[in-house]
């Protein structure tokens, strides 16, 4: 009859902690702060132990119960462990009365259905294990009594206390090491697509960790004791608690979505938490939810910023060591040594505002960190340059923090980190954090910005053959500080729904002008800053063998000084848009623009001019070296089969390399085949020579195979002579873009030989899909343009959307369901988007000019994009 009592005071108990753990959650969800939901859970979970406890000890004399880690924090996440210690006093104790209650005690937990931290230990054990493993005494340290004897707990932690005393700098040393060890894990920055909201750098920990430290070194009630010890301000301390609360609110929404403990916010996660956290209003599209997800991101972004810099702040204050060293006066304010810049006439500097940009402009000059007390003057003051954007001295301050590159970067990061960017560019403080929600972009706007002037300054490195050119090219610029200053604003327009070329532009314009630069000045680094997309663009997804393409861009640059600061911009914000974003492929097209386009600039003639004189040159050459290889016979023969578009828009080892091709397909009526490995480019070429005659759809064929193989295609040219045979000349690679190696070409013409005997159909290419392949929940953006004007021969049709094997197959069955030839297609994947452009024609060689035609190949498009 009492154990059915005790079971059901048990149930009472539990029922009770679900039902108010339910209550608690509608308080989240409703917007309760993140710390009044982890406080009242870990309250409701003290009340359920105690109780528990009280059911399963006769004598609660004999033990100590001590809740650990967060959790003795007051900070219990819904599914985050409940770790507690069941403490006795010596190790001789008859513990044998006890294990009766130990087992119900336990077993009564598990019933929490949360994963528990139990562990029954004497208090020379606890001790024992706390001078060994990092992780005992960080959780002792949060360490609360709430059940039992608590002398027990005060003799544990009296001799706990002296303990870390006594080891309290390898304690702190061990605490640093194991932070950038964390950084590292998780991917040493803040601005992760995917954070870890927890471990990563701006994350829980960050601030974790600061308090066990100052616990370690002084007796730490609570949080407001960095603000009373004048270490931050306290509107940096309501600034870190706004962020915390932030942190703990997407903390707690995700284990309730996961129902387990998970702390990586992954892009589906993100979704669900704009959903359930109210971000977002039924019903909605994707567009919206994408534009909600980016603005929880970028308050995550934001509040992980605050995080991170504030306890970095902390830290640097509560492990400053002081020690006595030589300091050399700077002026009549700052002074160095050999680790830091530091203030020695505090008042001096609080009377000028000046001082504060003052300091960014050593921090430059010297590469040195500043005190913790020229940091505390600097946050405390910085709010002053608001007001004086436009002073004289200000003004010629930012003029010197941009005559060149070197050591800008992380000076720029340091001012942001103070608000000092923000106070100077508002435009850019509206930028702080902005997030673009696709794979593509490794970083928000900000950092973007300021890692392309990091590219910039990592070129004088010349660790490669890459920067190594680009270096030689930078150096030929008169004009650097237009260069960075296009450099680090190109992006200014981003997070408004306009196009951010154009209004980047005028607010380029207006901030240069602001600093005291002339107007022509101001209209170089707005030009620069308009067209900053056109290089990659052309390079990428136009053919520039086409005179037009080339005359056009050219009539747009203007001249030679504008053209190399355009080269320069475009590498370096490739550069700075993520890891293997940029590659030999893409920068070898970057430079065959601006040759061609420097070769118009420099003889000031269109680029029809030049190829008109080089034709003539270039047929002859052409045409002596056939006649070596094959005969004057075969030379004439060929040299009337093909277009002179083609003789002006291919290279001449390419044209023999095709006409070698097609004169063996001619002699045996087999198909042909060329492959060679650029490893310097990082892709193969592929060649297929065949006649089209007995091929249906031959480029539909020998995309299908490629696609069905899972490899990717950069770029593709197709020929059709007037005899019918057609040459398709491909670029490809891996799926990390290296070259694709010998047994896959085997492979390739093993499949089309099977295709060629019938062995396998379209519809079998059609099929095959990579299991592998994970598409993203939201789609990047979706859309199908037609260009009529940059091409005189071609319709040039640019399509977006999300990437996918045997995507690329799908759009030329499109094309030729609607009978037409695709001559070029240049293919650019940016993360899970294609940027993809097709040179299409009809068979009579015209443009389609009719909309309604072209209405319906969109619509098609669309589709295959979509599906």
């Amino acid at each position: 009859m009492i154990e059915k009592t005790l079971t059901e005071r048990k149930n009472r108990i539990i029922k009770n902690f679900f039902d108010k753990r339910e209550e608690i959650i509608q308080l989240h969800r409703a917007g309760a702060p993140g710390l009044d939901t982890v406080r009242a859970l870990s309250d409701l979970t003290d009340e359920t132990i105690k109780e528990l406890a009280k059911l399963s000890f006769k004598d609660e004399s004999q033990i100590c119960i001590v809740v650990l880690g967060g959790y003795g924090r007051r900070e219990l996440c819904f599914k985050s462990d409940i770790d507690l210690s069941l403490v006795f006093k010596t190790e001789e104790e008859d513990f044998e009365s006890l294990k009766e209650g130990i087992e119900t005690f336990y077993y009564a937990l598990l019933d929490l259905k949360v994963d528990i931290g139990f562990s029954p230990r004497d208090i020379k054990t606890f001790l024992d294990l706390s001078k060994e493993d990092l992780t005992v005494a960080t959780s002792l340290l949060q360490g609360r009594f709430i059940f039992g004897n608590e002398e027990i707990y005060n003799n544990l932690i009296k001799r706990f206390k002296r303990l870390i005393k006594r080891k309290r700098l390898a304690y702190i040393n061990a605490t640093l090491r194991a932070r950038k060890m964390r950084y590292q894990r998780t991917g040493s920055t803040i601005y992760m697509m995917e954070p870890h909201i927890k471990e990563g750098e701006g994350g829980l920990r960050d601030f974790h960790e600061v308090f066990w430290i100052a616990r370690v070194l002084d007796d730490v009630p609570d949080y407001r004791y960095f603000v009373e010890k004048n270490i931050i301000l306290e509107e940096e301390y309501q600034e870190l608690i706004r962020a915390y609360n932030f942190l703990l609110r997407l903390r707690n929404e995700m284990h309730l979505i996961c129902n387990k403990r998970c702390d990586v916010l992954v892009r589906p996660l993100q979704e669900e938490v704009v959903k359930k956290l109210g971000y977002i209003e039924s019903p909605f599209d994707e567009e919206t939810l994408r534009e909600s997800v980016e603005k929880m991101m970028r308050l995550y972004y934001l509040y992980a910023k605050s995080i991170n810099t504030i306890t970095n702040r902390i830290l640097k204050a509560l492990t400053e060591e002081e020690e006595l060293e030589i300091f050399e006066p700077i002026d009549a304010v700052f002074s160095r040594t050999s680790i830091e810049i530091d203030v020695f006439n505090k008042e001096k500097f609080e009377k000028d505002f000046r001082n504060v940009l003052r300091a960014f402009l050593y921090y430059k000059e010297y590469n040195l960190d500043f005190s913790s007390e020229l940091e505390f003057l600097i946050r405390k003051n910085e709010g002053k340059l608001r007001e004086h954007r436009e002073d004289p001295e200000i003004r010629k301050m930012i003029q010197k923090l941009f005559s060149d590159p070197n050591n800008l970067a992380k000076t720029l990061r340091k001012m942001q980190d103070f608000y000092v960017l923000d106070d100077l560019i508002p435009e850019f403080g509206y930028q702080r954090c902005h997030f673009q929600y696709d794979a593509y972009h490794k970083y928000t706007t900000d950092a973007h910005a300021i890692k392309a002037v990091e590219e910039l300054e990592s070129l004088k490195k010349i660790d490669n053959p890459q920067r190594k050119m680009m270096y030689e090219l930078f150096k030929e610029i008169d004009r650097v500080d237009l260069l960075t200053w296009a450099v680090f604003l190109h992006d200014i327009g981003k997070g408004h729904k306009t196009d951010h070329c154009v209004l980047g532009a005028k607010m380029a314009k207006e901030i240069m002008l602001r600093f005291g630069y002339s107007k022509r000045d101001a209209e170089i680094v707005s030009f620069l800053v308009l067209h900053h997309l056109d290089m990659a663009k052309i390079s990428q997804r136009r053919n520039m063998n086409e005179p037009k393409v080339i005359n056009d861009f050219a009539r747009t640059i203007k001249n030679k000084e504008l053209l190399k600061m355009l080269t320069v911009l475009t590498w370096c914000d490739a550069n700075a848009v993520g890891p293997n974003v940029w590659n030999d492929w893409k920068n070898a097209l970057l430079w065959e623009l601006y040759n061609k386009t420097l070769e118009v600039l420099e003889e000031k003639v269109s680029y029809e001019e030049i190829h008109k004189k080089k034709m003539e040159i270039k047929r002859e050459k052409l045409k002596a070296i056939l006649e070596i290889e094959l005969g004057k016979e075969r030379a004439e023969f060929h040299m009337k089969r093909f277009s002179d578009y083609y003789l002006m828009s291919t290279a001449i080892d390419d044209m023999v390399r095709h006409i070698k091709l097609e004169e063996q397909l001619l002699k045996t009526g087999k198909p042909q085949f060329y492959f060679e490995k650029k490893y310097g480019i990082g892709f193969s070429e592929l060649i297929v020579v065949l006649d089209s005659k007995k091929v249906k759809n031959p480029l539909l064929v020998v995309t299908g195979i490629i696609s069905y193989m899972g490899i990717n295609i950069l770029s593709v040219y197709s020929y059709m002579r007037k005899d019918g045979i057609i040459v398709i000349d491909l670029q490809i690679s891996t799926s990390s873009l290296e070259v694709v190696e010998d047994k896959k070409f085997n492979q390739f013409k093993e499949l089309f030989n099977s295709y060629l005997k019938g062995e396998i159909t379209l519809e079998d290419l059609s099929k095959k899909r990579n299991a592998t392949f994970k598409a993203s929940v939201i789609p990047p953006p979706t859309f199908v343009k037609v260009d009529n004007e940059m091409s005189e021969v071609y319709t040039i049709f640019d399509i977006s959307g999300e990437d996918r094997i045997g995507l690329l197959f799908d759009i030329f069955k499109v094309f030729a369901r609607f009978d037409l030839y695709v001559h070029i297609a240049k293919v650019v994947t940016q993360g899970e988007r294609i940027r993809d452009a097709f040179y299409v024609r009809t068979k009579d060689k015209n443009k389609i000019t009719d909309e309604k035609v072209i209405n319906q190949i969109k619509e098609e498009l669309l589709k295959v994009i979509k599906s």
